[in-house]
């Protein structure tokens, strides 16, 4: 019997919960960073990215979606995509880390989280933001959003697997196992 199978579920849970939101965090800056070597859209397109777009068909208005707060004097921060950003990474992160702790779904880390990155692409960018209307249809985007949002997915997924590989491996109380990490 491995350690998880002695841990609570209760425990489980809350740990994933916990280390979910610390590799969330990185891995949303991660995929920051990607986006400011590979930017997905172009200037126009992202005037509205597709969370802030996604956000507004939800009801928000235009000018909530795009408030921002100044940093450094004249640097504009949307703090409200910020939430969005962070908030979507964190949740996945921990889904990942939550699911790779079974058997029965220990494929969603397969390839060190490559496979999940991919399969959280293909769910969001080809197939819900277009079935939405929040993006064009994937034939319309052009090949570089593709090429950097496939990219920066794999990239995201990896560096969540990564932080999560050494938060287990460095726990004080044995509750997850890197066992299919």
């Amino acid at each position: 019997m491995d350690t998880t199978e002695h841990a609570s579920q209760w425990r489980i849970f809350w740990k994933t919960v916990w280390y979910g939101i610390i590799a969330g965090m990185i891995s949303g800056m991660v995929k920051i960073g990607w986006e400011k070597i590979l930017p997905p859209r172009t200037l126009a397109r992202d005037a509205t990215n597709p969370p802030q777009h996604m956000l507004q068909q939800l009801g928000a208005s235009p000018s909530f979606t795009h408030t921002y707060v100044y940093y450094s004097t004249d640097q504009k921060v949307f703090w409200v995509a910020l939430i969005l950003h962070f908030s979507f990474s964190i949740f996945f992160a921990w889904l990942l880390i939550y699911l790779a702790q079974y058997n029965r779904t220990k494929w969603v880390a397969m390839w060190h989280g490559v496979l999940y990155g991919i399969l959280i692409w293909i769910i969001w960018h080809v197939i819900l933001m277009p079935a939405l209307g929040t993006t064009p249809a994937p034939w319309d985007i052009p090949f570089d959003e593709h090429f950097s949002e496939f990219f920066g997915h794999i990239v995201w997924s990896w560096s969540i697997v990564a932080v999560a590989y050494f938060l287990i491996g460095t726990q004080h109380v044995k509750t997850l196992t890197n066992k299919y990490l």
